[in-house]
Order: structure tokens, then sequence, then C-alpha cells
């Protein structure tokens, strides 16, 4: 057979073209993602507004301050100069003068002077009338012996003392320890007592015992102790005052007690609890928890400062105390450290935004710090942020957690805030540290 003798039928093969697109889905699809773009400028350009319209309310409030305190130079240089041109009048009425206030200005030989010209201050000082009025007292920095405590003691209206600081380290300072420990009683004014025992020993903790023991139960307001070397002495010696108790403050500098921290009694009327140690050391948190549930106006606390007790516990533990601390939003200083902080980067976020008045906050895994004034260890605030306008809510983010720590970073959480979290950054936590750096530079 020939090749020409083959018949060869052609094989036809369908051609393949492109894909028909769907033009409308197309279109629909481009509309939805300018939509999207859109909105999300649009958010965008409002917080923009808002940050700026918070920066000109600042600015225009650093503006009113500044013409008030120009006003306030200038009636003062005018004050001055009316007292230079008029003369002194001698014919005084000293006896206006509230003593309460007057005391807080003038030391006992002034006040003592004053009691002859002055039918109030001597019906205070009635009938001890030769007696020296002393509201403040601490030890003179001349050494006394006993004997000369005494009598200093003595020609002192103990009546009126109303604050006491006795520092172990003067050396008149064991010798009117000794002479006011058989005194209490009579300390009938007495709301403020600040100790500093510089790790003493025998006879000056005694006298200290003898003291509080002698003072009426529940008067004393204030207390601060420092350099004791037992726990359990501090618990002693408040034991009767608890109930008066507003700041309590404690420096403790040798190590080893820490079991004893459960002793102390609760203060129900506490403004402020400052305990700080030298070392770090380990502090149960149902320990805290308990002393904090007993406070019994939340609001009214100032300042919750333990710096060095690191606080620890089961998580759930550690969770509900984080949410106890919540409760206390009013404080001027809050500084806390843990051994771990089992939070998420979510409850952390709520933490700050719980305490959005206060302007100076740093948070990581193991440590909160917040305060209303600029930490003077920190870097200065001006090498943050080079001005106040470049205070925004993202950067005021940025700077006050950890993120690096919670193995995150700030810009990836700040795109997960809804938008009311955005406004509460960039509107007020973020002008109230703006107002702090115009105050402080």
């Amino acid at each position: 057979m020939t090749i020409s003798a083959v018949q060869t039928e052609e094989v036809q093969v369908p051609r393949v073209g492109p894909p028909r697109i769907d033009s409308a889905c197309l279109l629909n699809s481009n509309i939805d993602f300018l939509e999207r773009n859109i909105s999300q400028l649009a958010i965008e350009k409002d917080l923009l507004q808002k940050n700026a319209e918070s920066c000109i309310s600042i600015l225009e409030l650093h503006i009113r301050k500044l013409l008030l305190e120009r006003e306030l130079l200038v009636r003062e240089r005018l004050n001055i100069v009316r007292r230079l041109t008029v003369p002194v009048s001698s014919d005084i009425n000293v006896s206006c003068v509230p003593i309460a206030t007057l005391c807080q200005f003038l030391d006992a030989a002034d006040i003592y002077s004053y009691r002859a010209t002055s039918k109030q201050v001597y019906e205070q000082c009635h009938p001890a009338e030769s007696r020296l009025v002393v509201p403040h007292l601490t030890p003179p920095v001349v050494y006394l012996s006993i004997e000369e405590a005494e009598a200093l003691v003595d020609s002192l209206c103990l009546g009126m003392v109303e604050t006491l600081f006795i520092d172990a380290k003067k050396p008149s300072g064991k010798s009117l320890m000794h002479a006011l420990s058989s005194r209490g009683s009579e300390l009938k004014a007495l709301r403020s007592l600040r100790v500093s025992a510089a790790a003493e020993t025998g006879d000056f903790l005694t006298n200290l015992s003898a003291l509080m023991a002698g003072l009426r139960d529940h008067q004393i307001e204030s207390i601060h102790f420092s350099g004791l070397r037992s726990l359990s002495l501090v618990t002693r010696l408040i034991a009767k005052q608890c109930f008066a108790i507003k700041h309590f403050k404690v420096d403790y500098f040798v190590n080893g007690h820490e079991s004893e921290v459960s002793e102390i009694p609760h203060m129900p009327s506490l403004r402020s609890f400052v305990f700080d140690v030298a070392d770090v050391v380990h502090l149960p948190v149902s320990v805290i928890s308990a002393l904090l549930e007993a406070v019994e106006d939340r609001k009214a606390v100032e300042m919750i400062y333990l710096p060095h007790m690191q606080i620890a516990g089961q998580s759930h533990e550690i969770v509900d105390f984080i949410e106890l601390l919540k409760s206390f939003n009013s404080v001027r200083q809050l500084v806390v450290r843990f051994r771990r902080l089992p939070l998420s980067v979510k409850e952390i976020v709520s933490l700050r935004e719980a305490f959005e008045s206060l302007p100076a906050v740093c948070i990581s895994d193991h440590f909160i710090v917040m305060l209303d004034s600029w930490a003077s260890w920190w870097p200065k605030q001006s090498s943050i942020w080079p001005s106040a306008d470049r205070i925004t809510g993202l950067s005021v983010f940025r700077e006050q957690i950890d993120f690096e720590s919670l193995g995150t970073t700030a810009n990836r959480e700040w795109l997960r805030l809804t938008r009311k979290q955005k406004n509460l950054w960039s509107g007020k936590i973020a002008a109230n540290v703006a107002k702090l750096y115009l105050r402080t530079m």
C-alpha cells in the first residue's frame, strides 16, 4: 500500500480561549474594597480630628494658666509696692486668727509670745498657761540627757501636740522617747506618729511600746515606722490603733520575716498603704487581698505602694486581685509587682483603661506602676515626646504597656481595639498625659 492510498482522517481539536470574566462581579468586588477603605479612612480622619481638637484644648488650657499666673504676679507686685508705701499698722487683731492655722506656721516661742495678745491661744493653753504650745514635736539636733529631755517634756503642753516624730539617729531621739514613754495618756490630740528606729533594740523599743500602750484606743490616723527589725512588733504597736489608721507606712530593712506580714491587722479606714523593703520578699496574694477588701471606702484610697513585695498565688487568685485593684481607681499612686502576671493582653489593656485619669503608667508581665506624676527614675518625657503635639493615643498606648514582654506589638494590638477604646486612648488618656507633660516642662 502506498502512502497516497492511505486516507488520513483529520481530527478536530477545540480551541481553548481565555476564561470569561464576569465584569459585574469584578465591579462589585472593587466597590466593596473601596467602601472598606473609605470607611477606614473616615475613622482615621475622625481620630485625627479629635486628637487635634484635644491638642488645641490643651494649648488653650496652658494659655489660660499662663495668663492667670501673669495676673497673680501683677497683683503680687502691686501688693509689694503698696506695702512699701503704706506705713505698717501696729494694731493687729491676732485673736481672729484660728489657732489651728496659726500653729502651722509658728514655732513654740512665737506661739508662746502670742499668748499674751490672743485670747484664743490663751484659752487653748489654759490651765497650763506657763507651758509651751508645740503642735509638731520632733527631737532637737543638740544632745539631751534623759533629765534634760524630761524637763523639756514637762515644759510642753502635751495635750496640744498633734504630730510626733522621733528619730533614733538624732542624739536627743532616744532621750525624748524615754521621757515620753510614760506620758502617752497626755497626748490626747496626737494624730500623726512617725518613728525612725534605725534598727534599735532594747530600751528604745521598750519605751516605744510603752508610749503606744498609753495612747487612747484608735486615735492615731497616720503611722510611719522605719527601721524596725520585726514585723510582729509593728503588729503589736498598731493593734490598738488599727480602726483609726488612715495612712500606714512601713519602711522595713531586715529580711526573713515575710510570714509575719499576714499578722498585720485590717485597717478599714485606710487611705494609703505603703510597705517598702530593702530587698524583694514574697507576699501571698491572699494577705494583701484581705487587707484591701477590708477597706470601707475604696474611692478615698490615695496610695497603694508595694514596690518590693512580690505578690504570688494561683492564677485565678491573681486575676481576682486585679479586679479588686480596679475598684481603687481613684488612687494617685499604684505600684505592685508579681512573680508573674497571668493576664492576657486584652485584660492588661482593660486594666490600664480602668485608671484613665492617671497619666504616668508602665505595665509589664510582672509589675504595675501607675502614678499621677512622672517618676524621677524614668527617662525624661521630652526624650519620649519631643513636643506635646506628638502625644497621641497610639504613642501613649505604645509607651505605657510593655508589649514586647507580652510577646506582641503595640501596632498589632492597636488594630484590635474597638472604636470606643481608640477614642478613650486618643481622647482622655492622651489628654491627661499631655497635661502632665505641659505642667512639668
